[in-house]
């Protein structure tokens, strides 16, 4: 499809899809001379280059986000209600690229295309892009800044310290549920052609076999290779057997971070966090569980580190010891909704 220079406020959104056609140089270039702004999941392989947006999320719910007008759609973005919302706009013209192999429909009243190409000699209204530049600019420094204000180690902090840590050619497998959606506020575009590679399993909540998903990336990827996986205790719990390994089965360089909050946090911002809900959350939906990976790490001969500050994690995701590895990161579910609503309040507030 030939898309022209028409001055309609245009966003790519990108999400996990079998060919990553944003994460090419093809799908690079054309966004960039359109001179849309990128807003791509972690997962997405896509969140690099000039014009990837880190707080889109966020920025989606200010001024900024209302002005959309089209959305040119990669893949098969679920992580956030805001992404969810603009795909479902009737306002919003939405046209889907279709990836190869099967996938669920494309969003209701959206329009699917070929691979779009892009005709005019100048990008579609460079001011548009510049003012999600800078608004992205101006709100991820303050949102590292309120994170790391907290007097204590927070999943924000968690997520941010672990993408960091993953060096070009790299490999992170992050689980669903919180780490992913924290990973989507805190991860920064990386260069292209840096191959950074994100991975997630299908799906919006699904937690089981995401260790076991880790060790085998982590070992169909070249031995030089760095290989971390993100995910929440309960993703840890509900596939800890992936650790049992027999003595002649291979066993990868994986570092496996573990943000422990000792339950479900992701209920603590949805609509089971509200007050009205306080007195029967935790048995519902917290559901702490009070496990000591120490020992269940130790149970299975695998080597666990417990931090409790982001310095402390810093310096031992700088330190991997070979083989696998658990580096248990000790945060706290109180306060999570709170957090929350100070970031989107940052949003609001610096929206223009």
């Amino acid at each position: 499809m030939l898309l022209t220079r028409d001055h309609r406020r245009t966003t790519s959104a990108g999400g996990p899809a079998p060919s990553s056609w944003l994460a090419t140089t093809r799908g690079h270039r054309h966004g960039e001379e359109a001179g849309w702004p990128l807003l791509a999941e972690p997962s997405s392989g896509a969140r690099t280059g000039d014009n990837a947006i880190r707080t889109y999320r966020l920025l989606l719910g200010t001024d900024l986000g209302a002005q959309v007008e089209r959305v040119v759609v990669h893949g098969r973005p679920t992580l956030s209600r805001p992404v969810t919302r603009l795909l479902e706009s009737p306002d919003v013209e939405v046209l889907v690229v279709p990836g190869r192999g099967v996938w669920p429909p494309a969003p209701p009243g959206s329009s699917a295309i070929g691979t779009p190409r892009w005709v005019g000699e100048e990008p579609d209204d460079p001011a548009w892009l510049d003012a999600w530049r800078e608004a992205d600019r101006d709100l991820a420094r303050r949102v590292d800044r309120l994170v790391a204000e907290e007097p204590a180690l927070t999943p924000y902090d968690v997520a941010a310290a672990t993408h960091a840590a993953l060096p070009a050619g790299g490999l992170l497998v992050v689980g669903a549920s919180s780490p992913v959606r924290d990973l989507d506020v805190m991860a920064r575009p990386t260069p292209v052609g840096s191959r950074r590679k994100v991975v997630a399993n299908r799906g919006l909540a699904g937690i089981d076999g995401t260790l076991s998903t880790a060790i085998g990336a982590a070992l169909g990827r070249p031995a030089s290779t760095r290989s971390l996986a993100l995910v929440g205790d309960l993703t840890f719990l509900h596939d800890q057997n992936a650790l049992v390994l027999g003595p002649d089965e291979p066993r990868p360089d994986l570092t496996i971070v573990v943000a422990n909050d000792d339950g479900g946090a992701i209920f603590s911002v949805l609509e089971q966090g509200a007050p009205a809900h306080a007195a029967s959350f935790e048995r519902l939906f917290g559901t702490p569980h009070g496990t000591d990976l120490a020992s269940l790490c130790a149970a299975v001969r695998v080597p666990h580190l417990r931090v409790t500050s982001r310095l402390e994690l810093e310096q031992a995701l700088a330190s991997p010891n070979g083989g696998i590895e658990v580096v248990e990161a000790v945060v706290s579910r109180a306060g999570r909704r709170e957090l929350d609503g100070r970031l989107r309040d940052l949003a609001a507030s610096g929206a223009r």
